[in-house]
Formats: C-alpha cells, sequence, structure tokens
C-alpha cells in the first residue's frame, strides 16, 4: 500500500481525476514536472513540491499502488490538507473539509454518494481481481492435468518395464521372440524420460507459485474488501451520528412545539378566566348599580310622598283654620254681645285647645297662640 502518512491527495498533485487513464496521468505529470522543476520555479518550497508530484506519479503510475491508494483515497479527499503545490484544488464529491458549511442533510447525501462510489470502485476492482483469479485457477489446473498426463506416461512406461520383467513373459519368450530394443533407442528413451521428470518438476514448480499468487490474490481481495466494509462502516457510523442528531432535534423541536401550544392553552384559558372575571365583576358593578339607584329612586320617592304628605296635612290645616276662621267670623257678627264678655273667645280657646290636641299639624298651636296674644 503507498505511503500516505502526511494524507496527500495524489490525483489533486496531478491535477487529474480520480478515473483518469493512464495517459492523462503521463501528460499531466509532463507539463507539472516543467512547472515545477527547481531548475524552473525560484519559489522556496520548489524541491519539496516537485518530490510530491514525483511520489505521486510513483504511484498513481502503477496499476497496484494505484489500486491500495483508491482503497483509502475518499478518507484522504474528506480530510485534505492545503495542497503544497500551486496548481488549483480541484473539488471532490466526497470531500467534507468544510463539515460546518453543509447542512447535515448534505453531509448524509455525500457519505452516502461515498459509499456509492466506493461500492463502483469495488465493483470494478473486483471484476479485475476475479479476473485474475480465474486465469490463475485455469493456470494452476491445466498444470495439474499437464503432471497427471506426465504421471500417466511415467506409470505406463514403468508398468511395461515391469511386464517385461515378469515371469510371465521370461517363460514366453522363446515361443514369442521381440525384437532387442537396441543401445541408441534405449538412450533415447532415457533422455525421454529424464525430460519429462524435469518438465513435471518445472511444472510442479510453476505450480506451486500459482498457488502461491493465488493464496496472495485471494488475500488481496479480501484484504480490500475488508478495507471497502472497514470504510463503509465508518460511513455508517457517521450516518447514524448525524440522524441521531437529527432525531434528537427534531424531538426537541417537537418537545418545543408542545410546550408553546400548552402555554398557548394555558394562556388562552388564563385569558378566558380573566374575561369572565372581568365579566362578573361588571355584573356585580352593575347589580350594585342598580341597587343603589333603585334605593335611590325608593328614597327620592319616599320623599316625595313625605313632602306631598307634609302638603296635604297644611292644605288640610289652612282648610281647617279658614273654617274656624270664618265660624268665629260669623258667631261675632251673628252674636254681638258675646265679645262683650269674653265667651267667644273662651268658646274659641277652647275650640282651638280641642283642635290641637286632636293631632292636627303643630303649627296650628302656634297659629292659635299668635292669635290669643293679638
Amino acid at each position: 500500500m503507498p505511503q500516505t502518512s502526511s494524507g496527500e491527495d495524489y490525483y489533486m498533485v496531478l491535477e487529474v481525476v480520480q478515473t483518469a487513464t493512464p495517459e492523462q496521468i503521463n501528460r499531466s505529470y509532463k507539463r507539472l514536472a516543467l512547472k515545477l522543476h527547481p531548475d524552473r520555479n525560484t519559489k522556496h518550497d520548489a524541491t519539496e513540491a516537485f518530490q510530491l508530484l514525483g511520489r505521486a506519479y510513483e504511484t498513481l503510475k502503477d496499476e497496484s499502488k494505484r489500486r491500495s491508494y483508491d482503497l483509502i483515497y475518499p478518507s484522504l479527499a474528506r480530510n485534505r490538507p492545503t495542497p503544497q503545490t500551486t496548481q488549483t484544488p480541484r473539488p471532490t464529491p466526497t470531500s467534507n473539509s468544510q463539515p460546518g458549511a453543509l447542512s447535515e442533510a448534505a453531509q448524509i447525501a455525500a457519505l452516502r454518494k461515498s459509499k456509492q462510489e466506493r461500492a463502483a470502485r469495488w465493483q470494478t476492482k473486483k471484476t479485475a481481481f476475479d479476473s485474475s483469479l480465474f486465469e490463475l485457477r485455469k493456470d494452476i489446473r491445466r498444470l495439474e492435468q499437464q503432471i497427471k498426463n506426465l504421471d500417466s506416461i511415467t506409470a505406463a512406461e514403468a508398468a511395461e518395464e515391469a511386464q517385461k520383467n515378469s515371469w510371465g513373459t521370461w517363460l514366453l519368450s522363446p515361443i514369442y521372440k521381440k525384437a532387442e530394443v537396441g543401445e541408441e533407442e534405449k538412450a533415447c528413451n532415457s533422455i525421454l524420460r529424464q525430460e519429462r521428470r524435469i518438465e513435471k518438476d518445472m511444472k510442479e514448480r510453476r505450480l506451486g507459485l500459482k498457488k502461491a499468487d493465488l493464496e496472495k490474490e485471494e488475500n488481496r481481495v479480501k484484504t480490500a474488501k475488508g478495507e471497502i466494509d472497514a470504510a463503509d462502516s465508518v460511513d455508517e457510523r457517521k450516518i447514524r451520528v448525524i440522524e441521531e442528531r437529527i432525531k434528537a432535534r427534531e424531538m426537541q423541536e417537537k418537545e418545543r412545539v408542545e410546550r408553546e401550544r400548552q402555554a398557548k392553552i394555558w394562556k388562552q384559558q388564563q385569558e378566558e378566566r380573566e374575561r369572565q372575571a372581568k365579566i362578573w365583576k361588571q355584573q356585580q358593578e352593575q347589580q350594585k348599580k342598580r341597587e343603589q339607584e333603585a334605593a335611590e329612586a325608593l328614597r327620592k320617592q319616599q320623599a316625595e310622598q313625605r313632602a306631598a304628605e307634609q302638603k296635604r296635612q297644611e292644605e288640610q290645616a289652612r282648610m281647617w283654620q279658614k273654617i274656624l276662621d270664618d265660624q268665629a267670623k260669623h258667631s261675632r257678627e251673628r252674636y254681638p254681645h258675646l265679645n262683650s264678655d269674653g265667651s267667644f273667645t273662651s268658646s274659641r280657646k277652647a275650640s282651638t285647645s280641642t283642635f290641637r290636641h286632636d293631632g292636627w299639624w303643630p303649627k296650628m298651636s302656634e297659629f292659635d297662640t299668635a292669635e290669643e296674644a293679638a
């Protein structure tokens, strides 16, 4: 796996996209190498920038190193530091360098998009891995079959040699004569057997190497899949954290709305109670006012009745006084001789006294007293 301890974004360094072809990477490297070479660049960090460009090119031009780098690239892209070269930074789909500027929904969308892109890249890599594994297994089966064929030839020759040296062949040799094998043929057969042994040994060695390559490739597949799963787990964990934060905020917002609703209801009820209390108070004040007005009207009516009664009594007293005066005058005129001895006066006094004690208006007594004095 490429060394990325400092977390460099090699695609950004080379100013290419992640899906760039090797030809595009080569062209971009040549262009930037001329631009950033210390002999042409007078900046103080020119050497460091040129070395970084070289590391990026060495990593991305090698297919194996590039595959390994692509497995960790999403996490590097999300936490990409400020580039050391002078090129304009290339935005990445999974960039999360400013999480505060993104809404939580955008963060979740970015994480899910990162997972989708990672899955697409893994599918491409898996296809390449499957093809490589298929070829290795095919070579292994072919070598195993070739070794098996060589073993079959060796076994057939051994069986034939054993047949030649058996008792039955020896006993029948006088009857069935076979041509003697010459020394040249024996030497040729010996060379062929030796070549087959060498060929078998070479094929067995190749078979062992192929099996080792197969095991190594299977381990690479397992490691790559494990890294993909680990990266997916990290993104899933981040998504769950964000979703839980959203859920908690929504719950808080729901509780706040409920509290406001309850407070509004309580306020409305309080206002209704205050309104009812105000209405009751107004009704009580109106009732009290009506009672006061009724009492005042009653007092006024009673006062008017008393005044009318007093006026009636005064009118009646004047009427009686007039009657008495008329009677006294008539008596004096009819009986003039009574005026000398004061009998009329005594009779008048008696009448007046009787009138005063019969319960007539008290002012009559004052009138009588004044008349007597006269």
